[in-house]
């Protein structure tokens, strides 16, 4: 079976946007592309993106066709979105489980673990809560 894997919004922003671009977010989703990876996200993931765009066009980190042609790019991802009850129902256990603030984060982890998928964040304060951090979450960068 293909390995997937679940791209958090932190390490997509690294991906797609100049003012934020690193090597190891370009290599990471380059690579998966390339290998034919599965990419799976919740549902909402898209809506994400495109916030954190229009987010930094409103602060005129980027023109209008630019965060056009960024959230263009984003949407011709092959990725596969995910809405179960499932989901719905694991993301607020493990938002529990690890204190984690915000359910739109613990959406992605469960999201992961659901579709048995690498978990890939650059988020540090949500890495901060696991102790321990699951076997499937992975920091940008390690």
């Amino acid at each position: 079976m293909t390995e997937a894997l679940c791209i958090d919004t932190s390490v997509m922003m690294k991906y797609l946007c100049p003012d934020e671009q690193t090597p190891e977010a370009i290599a990471l989703i380059t690579n998966a592309l390339t290998q034919q990876t599965r990419l799976v996200a919740p549902c909402f993931a898209w809506a994400e993106v495109g916030s954190v765009l229009r987010k930094k066009l409103r602060i005129n980190l980027l023109t209008f066709a630019e965060a056009d042609q960024l959230y263009t790019a984003y949407i011709s991802l092959p990725i596969n979105y995910i809405d179960t009850e499932i989901l719905r129902f694991d993301a607020w256990q493990l938002a529990e489980q690890y204190g984690i603030p915000t359910l739109y984060d613990a959406v992605f982890l469960a999201c992961a673990k659901i579709e048995s998928a690498n978990f890939w964040t650059a988020d540090e304060a949500m890495l901060n809560l696991f102790s321990p951090r699951p076997a499937y979450v992975y920091k940008l960068g390690d």
